[in-house]
C-alpha cells in the first residue's frame, strides 16, 4: 500500500469517476484502475462497485474513506514535526557512562561536536557504576550509555555499536614493587590480590579476571570485592590490592599508578555505545549516526 495509492482512492471515493481521477493524477484511467484494485487486493475487500453505468463506494469503500484520510493527515503530520525538528525544535538527550572512564576521550570531543551541529538539543551526561548504567538504561532516565563491551550480555533489549576498542591491563600504584621491576612479565603477578566491583554491580567479573588471568598464566591469590568502579581505585591507593582495568580509565596515564598492559588476544575489550531498542527519541538516532560516522572529533580543531 503506497501513499499514493491511498490519494487515488480518495480522490475517486470523491468523484466517483475514473476519469477525473487519471486528470487530477496526470495518468490514465487503466492505471488508476490498476492501482485501486491492488489496493483491493491488499486489503481483501472490494471498495468499489464498477458497472457501465456508474462507479459508486461499497460499504467498506465507506469506512476506509475515513480512515484513509486519517492516516493521510497523521504522515502529514509527521512530515511537519520532522520539518520543525530540522528547524530549531527544542530536544533531550541523557548520556550515561562509567565512572572512571576519561570523558575528554571517549565522550566529551563527539557530544560536543553533536551540541555544536544540533543546539537545539540539551545534552546532559552523568557518570555511573555498572549496574545504574543498566537500570536507568532500563528505567528510560537514560537514553544511551557508555561502557565496557563484557556488559552487553547484561543489557535487556539494546542496540549497540562499538565505539573503539580499548586495552586492558593491571592497574596497581606507582610505588608498588612490581611497577618499577625491569623486564615485568604476567608471571610476575601471581600470588597478587586483584579488587572487582561486586557482582550486584557488574555481574560476571570474577568468571571473567579468572579467564583472563589463566590465559597469561597468572595464578590469582586473592579477590576483594567492593561496591562499584571509584571504590576500585581507593583500594588501590591504599595498598590493597591490583586490579585488572582498561585505558579508558584516566588513571592508566597517572604517574602515581603504573599500568601494565595486556595483548588484546588475552583480553579483548571495547567501549560500546548501546541504547534501548525501542527508544523513538529522535534525538538518539541523530547523536549515534552522527558517532557511526564521526567518531574521533576534535571539537577545538576549527
Amino acid at each position: 500500500m503506497t501513499t499514493q495509492q491511498i490519494e487515488m482512492f480518495l480522490s475517486l471515493a470523491n468523484h466517483l469517476n475514473f476519469t477525473k481521477t487519471a486528470k487530477e493524477f496526470f495518468t490514465t484511467q487503466p492505471t488508476v484502475s490498476r492501482q485501486i484494485s491492488l489496493l483491493e487486493e491488499e486489503m481483501g475487500f472490494p471498495l468499489f462497485v464498477r458497472n457501465r453505468k456508474e462507479v459508486r463506494l461499497t460499504y467498506q469503500g465507506a469506512v476506509m474513506v475515513k480512515k484513509c484520510e486519517e492516516a493521510l493527515n497523521t504522515i502529514q503530520a509527521g512530515i511537519q514535526e520532522v520539518q520543525n525538528m530540522e528547524h530549531n525544535a527544542d530536544m533531550e538527550l541523557k548520556i550515561g557512562c562509567l565512572e572512571g572512564m576519561d570523558l575528554d576521550i571517549f565522550v566529551s570531543p563527539t557530544a560536543a561536536y553533536f551540541n555544536k551541529s544540533c543546539p537545539n538539543v540539551k545534552i546532559s551526561v552523568e557518570r555511573r557504576s555498572f549496574g545504574e548504567l543498566r537500570d536507568k538504561l532500563d528505567s528510560r532516565q537514560l537514553d544511551l550509555i557508555f561502557t565496557l563491551s563484557f556488559e552487553i550480555k547484561y543489557l535487556k533489549d539494546i542496540v549497540y555499536d562499538e565505539y573503539y576498542p580499548v586495552q586492558a591491563g593491571i592497574l596497581m600504584p606507582a610505588e608498588h614493587p612490581l611497577a618499577g621491576k625491569p623486564d615485568l612479565k604476567p608471571e610476575d603477578f601471581c600470588g597478587e590480590t586483584f579488587i572487582l566491583p561486586a557482582a550486584s554491580d557488574s555481574p560476571g567479573r570474577t568468571e571473567e579476571l579468572q579467564k583472563i588471568l589463566e590465559k597469561i598464566g597468572i595464578q590469582c591469590g586473592n579477590i576483594l570485592y567492593v561496591p562499584n568502579q571509584e571504590s576500585i581505585l581507593l583500594n588501590i591507593r591504599s595498598g590493597k590490592g591490583l586490579a585488572l582495568l582498561d585505558n579508558s580509565w584516566r588513571e592508566a596515564y597517572d604517574d602515581r599508578y603504573a599500568f601494565f598492559p595486556l595483548s588484546r588476544d588475552a583480553a579483548p575489550l571495547s567501549v560500546v555505545c548501546a541504547w534501548k531498542r525501542g527508544n523513538l527519541n529522535p534525538a538518539v538516532a541523530l547523536y549515534t549516526n552522527m558517532l557511526k560516522e564521526k567518531e574521533f572529533i576534535d571539537v577545538f580543531a576549527n
